[in-house]
């Protein structure tokens, strides 16, 4: 007889945040996860996207700028998926790209808009599409006290009922480069000259 996987409980000592339509954890028995609950409203949105997941690592696909899936689990909040947790070299839970923009030091931004680039390289190199891309769902790890590396924790993928875009690379690419310019008009509005410095997705 298949054992039935032992529920985990949750409550606000583990609460990590809330987007529109999830709210994130830290697992309770493993501090390198987290668990997103969906709301009714989006676990339509959340299965497309582990759909998403699924479908890019059977496509052999890197996932050094992305938090990667890693399955399911039943919490007393209700069912959740597992996410890699992103934390920088020293254990800590890692910072916003916004966070990093608002210190307003000109060495860090200079740190910040290669990473930037280096994201736009990733994206067009292995393919990944872009649904919601804004700094609060783009974390800089540490991996010293002077590197650094972006992970996407979110906004990925086709928001299509059908996946086509992920078929016909062309279309999905104008799409990514739209996708792009909404990113860049969303750091605009905080910080203008940065947002000046970032090319776009074609560029």
């Amino acid at each position: 007889m298949k054992k039935k996987s032992e529920t985990i409980f949750l409550n606000d000592s583990y609460f990590l945040g809330e987007g529109t339509n999830r709210k994130c954890y830290i697992h309770p028995l493993n501090p390198n996860v987290c668990i997103k609950i969906s709301s009714i409203r989006g676990q339509r949105s959340a299965q497309r996207e582990i759909s998403y997941f699924k479908r890019l690592h059977k496509r052999g696909k890197s996932f050094e700028m992305i938090s990667d899936y890693k399955g399911k689990v039943q919490t007393n909040l209700g069912e959740g998926n597992l996410f890699e947790m992103v934390r920088d070299f020293d254990g800590t839970v890692s910072k916003n790209l916004e966070y990093y923009f608002g210190l307003n030091n000109e060495t860090m931004v200079k740190q910040m808009l290669y990473l930037v680039e280096q994201l736009r390289l990733y994206l067009h190199k292995e393919y990944i599409l872009i649904s919601d891309l804004d700094m609060d769902n783009i974390l800089v790890k540490k991996l010293s006290d002077n590197k650094y590396q972006l992970v996407m924790i979110d906004g990925l993928g086709d928001n299509n009922q059908i996946p086509f875009l992920e078929f016909i690379k062309p279309l999905g690419l104008k799409r990514s480069a739209r996708k792009w310019e909404v990113f860049k008009r969303k750091i605009a509005d905080l910080f203008p000259n940065i947002s000046k410095q970032i090319a776009p997705f074609f560029g």
